[in-house]
This record gives structure tokens, C-alpha cells and sequence, in this order.
């Protein structure tokens, strides 16, 4: 599951593709055209959308970034249900409930689990009963 669930704004998607400009000003303004309909196509949000282009100006190892190397880029957290944290549990020889816990996401009426780790990094909001 993606880490980002914010909104994505006109202000931002200007703000990025200012920096992107600046950072390689050889690209051709259709490519600024086909960079923002797939931005908005692939559903991307502002926060998304600023750490792909840091990403993306910080890696890129050619002269000029493709849109895919944007596109493809994503923060993922791995959830589990409570089966999946058993059989974790078993093979962890009873130590999967120290590393994971229950966390909410969205509307969920269910706790899923994930990691201390992830929990810690991407501030998630624990399961309350």
C-alpha cells in the first residue's frame, strides 16, 4: 500500500515542474504537457509527487529523467491481516507480535498489521479499540 494519501494540487504540480526545469533544461515543454496528464492520470498527490521529483533529480544517471522514472516512483508499506501475522508469528518462533502491530487505515472496521519500522517511519495511526 502506498505511504501517500494526500491530495495532489495545482500549486504543487507548478511548483515541481519548476524544479524539474531547473534541474534539466534541455526538456521540451511536451514533455512537461505528457508529465502532468500522467501525473494526474496515475492519481499522484502533492507529497508523492515532490519526493519523485527529488528522487528522480537527486538519481537520474542520463543527461535527461524519463517520465517513467517518475511515475514508477512510489513509498510502499507492506500490510498484514491477523492470519498473516500467525503464520509470521510461528515462523518467527512467537516474535512476530513484538515487530508488528495493529494499525487503522482509512475506514477500515478491521485492524491490519505492520511493522514497528514502518509504523515508526510513515507515523501510522495504531489500532484503540
Amino acid at each position: 500500500m502506498s505511504v501517500y494519501n494526500d491530495q495532489l494540487t495545482k500549486p504543487v504540480i507548478v511548483e515541481t515542474t519548476m524544479k524539474i526545469r531547473q534541474a534539466f533544461p534541455t526538456l521540451a515543454k511536451e514533455f512537461f504537457d505528457v508529465f502532468t496528464g500522467r501525473v494526474i492520470a496515475n492519481k499522484f498527490s502533492d507529497n508523492r509527487l515532490k519526493d519523485a521529483a527529488a528522487y528522480v533529480i537527486d538519481n537520474c544517471v542520463y543527461p535527461t529523467p524519463t517520465i517513467a522514472q517518475f511515475i514508477s516512483f512510489d513509498k510502499k508499506i507492506k500490510l498484514y491481516n491477523y492470519n498473516q501475522v500467525l503464520k509470521l508469528n510461528e515462523e518467527m518462533s512467537g516474535k512476530a507480535f513484538e515487530m508488528y502491530r495493529p494499525v487503522r487505515i482509512g475506514e477500515n472496521v478491521t485492524p491490519v498489521y505492520a511493522s514497528l519500522n514502518d509504523i515508526n517511519e510513515f507515523k501510522l495511526e495504531l489500532w484503540k479499540q
